[in-house]
């Protein structure tokens, strides 16, 4: 039986008994152990995919904290102190409170009890105690109006994916903690065509050909709408986030003249779909196998 070499060492190539000897072919068909190469979790690289399609379509990226008033959570976006969605059942609420910017307290107060000459407002007191109280963001629209109150000259295309808190009971589709998409483009002459179609292009890109949007109602825009994309697989269409243009009670008293488009997507929705999961959790689950096994792209 001839001797093969199963393995060059130095001293077989330095020698040059190699060139006369029978070296044993290869077997690219032999099980091998796996190697598991470092990646990103799938839900980031999905997030990241979002992030780099806005920043295509020529969006600003901004960030905000975590921690913020009820004023900039609530108030500045016109919803009422008395909203079901600011009590303890669906609110995290903080025991600290902070102040207020001081050139919004009265056209916000202005705004809530009496309209502020362009409607009837909430009427009742507008309590600046309640305004100050601290919460855990429960959208990240208090990132957004709070940078287009500093930025109130046109024009502003800017978006944050983070994530917002509620008081949610944990099942298959909600959680407490939830990474949230918000986007304002505020310009003149804007119009409810340009959000839809801003709307429609972000959903294609991301692999959804169907989209449409159905009428919708937040307290602080006007018209609203919430988009849904077909999915194939079954047969059927499913909602991910709301829109609309802000409604002038939430601009007049931040000082802003323009339209403002805006819009509030559902991170983890998306990611369950493109993921095929049918529990938000396993996101979220300390699952080594699936991590694994999930695709790089």
């Amino acid at each position: 039986i001839e001797e093969e070499i199963a393995q060059l060492t130095p001293t077989i190539i330095t020698s040059g008994s190699w060139k006369t000897a029978r070296i044993r072919p290869y077997n690219i068909h032999t099980p091998v152990k796996p190697v598991y190469g470092a990646k990103i979790h799938p839900y980031q690289r999905l997030i990241n995919e979002m992030r780099q399609i806005f920043l295509e379509m020529g969006f600003t990226e901004i960030k905000g904290d975590i921690v913020q008033s009820s004023f900039w959570n609530f108030d500045a976006l016109f919803q009422p102190q008395d909203h079901p969605a600011r009590e303890m059942q669906d609110t995290f609420h903080l025991a600290t409170e902070c102040d207020l910017p001081e050139e919004y307290i009265a056209p916000v107060k202005e705004m809530h009890e009496k309209g502020g000459g362009i409607s009837r407002g909430w009427g009742g007191r507008w309590s600046e105690d309640v305004a100050r109280k601290q919460v855990l963001r429960t959208h990240t629209t208090a990132v957004t109006i709070k940078y287009l109150a500093n930025h109130p000259d046109p024009p502003v295309k800017a978006f944050c994916i983070d994530r917002a808190y509620r008081r949610e009971a944990i099942d298959p589709t909600h959680t407490p903690e939830f990474e949230q998409l918000e986007g304002v483009v505020m310009d003149k002459g804007v119009s409810f065509k340009n959000l839809l179609g801003c709307l429609t292009e972000f959903y294609r890109r991301m692999g959804f050909e169907e989209v449409r949007f159905r009428p919708g109602y937040f307290p602080y825009t006007e018209p609203s709408v919430e988009p849904e994309v077909y999915i194939e697989s079954r047969s059927k269409w499913v909602e991910l986030g709301g829109a609309g243009i802000f409604r002038k009670e939430v601009t007049l008293p931040l000082g802003i003249k323009y339209p403002v488009l805006a819009w509030g997507l559902g991170v983890s929705r998306v990611a369950m779909l493109r993921l095929g999961l049918k529990d938000l959790r396993e996101l979220y689950q300390s699952d080594i196998d699936w991590l694994r096994k999930s695709t790089v792209l």
